[in-house]
């Protein structure tokens, strides 16, 4: 089996509205392909009982499931869960078990299922004060090779991507070094937009990009913007050698692209009719990225972008 054959392993971020869900029929497609092993995870706030030390609130989260009852976010795993089962990602049952951490009586949950192609599915439930971190350890712990955040309905324009408080896609995008992409009306059918430039930091994010076209068998486009004139040159060698890049690991792109402009723009514009938006990550610290051309357009696009780390 070859780097690129080998399962990948994806955690779904669940929470924070509907868009949260979009990424569940991308990941099931991805189980018809390449038999990955996929965690879903919701974080839900510490009770007030914990950090009061309080010990009926700790004693009654301990027996909570002896009681029948489900702690927050059990309900929207359970969704999640039925959900991959009806695309037909997961078989067999299986119950919650708990799972002690930190210090918490309570601190997991987790249900883990056989996938339908013999990959594992899990739903965990984590308690922490902070999602952003503790979606970004999840990342780490899980050994993730993709990580799925379900982004505001609504791309965030003008003066209000710099001012206004930065949502929970756009932080995990920000600060976990692994791939990320930020989910907003996620259908896996519509291709790749995998937008590429003549540096070293994109040419080695085309490993990763062959890879997740491959395990969802969707569709290549491959884009270059020139900011001017004078970089069309550069654009269109950067797509050429993409495109060889693709043609040798068994990837022949759709189409291939070059514009000039404004990048940010351009790339938001034409990634409109794709499934999936594809970039690499920005050289820049997480405090600077958002006035990075990735994480402005996973700002702005109506649709979802995946960050190449």
């Amino acid at each position: 089996m070859t780097h690129q054959e080998t399962p990948m392993r994806i955690l779904i971020g669940i929470g924070g509205g509907p868009e949260a869900f979009t990424g569940l029929k991308f990941a099931a497609r991805m189980s018809g392909q390449n038999c990955p092993s996929i965690e879903l995870l919701y974080v839900r706030p510490q009770d007030s009982g914990l950090t009061s030390g309080g010990m009926e609130v700790r004693v009654a989260r301990e027996n909570i499931l002896d009681w029948g009852l489900e702690l927050p976010g059990m309900a929207a795993l359970r969704k999640g869960g039925e959900i991959l089962r009806e695309l037909g990602a997961i078989k067999g049952g299986s119950e919650w078990r708990h799972v002690q951490t930190g210090g918490d009586p309570a601190g997991e949950y987790v249900r883990e299922y056989q996938g339908s192609c013999g990959g594992t599915v899990v739903l965990k439930l984590r308690t922490s004060c902070d999602v952003t971190s503790t979606l970004v350890d999840e990342a780490e712990r899980f050994d993730a090779d993709l990580v799925i955040v379900g982004g505001s309905p609504d791309p965030v324009e003008g003066l209000r991507r710099y001012l206004a408080p930065k949502s929970l896609a756009l932080n995990v995008a920000a600060h976990c070094k692994r791939s990320v992409i930020v989910a907003r009306h996620l259908e896996p059918g519509h291709g790749h937009l995998v937008c590429v430039q003549e540096t070293e930091r994109s040419k080695a994010m085309l490993g990763r990009a062959v890879r997740y076209a491959r395990a969802c068998d969707c569709p290549v486009s491959l884009l270059s913007v020139a900011p001017n004139q004078t970089g069309q040159e550069s654009a269109r060698r950067a797509v050429d050698e993409a495109d060889a890049f693709f043609r040798h690991n068994g990837v022949v792109p759709h189409e291939l692209l070059v514009e000039t402009g404004d990048p940010a723009e351009i790339i938001t514009e034409l990634g409109y009719d794709f499934s999936l938006i594809v970039m690499a990550e920005s050289a820049k610290p997480w405090f600077a990225k958002t006035f990075s051309v990735a994480h402005e357009v996973a700002a702005r696009a109506r649709n979802s972008v995946l960050i190449v780390k």
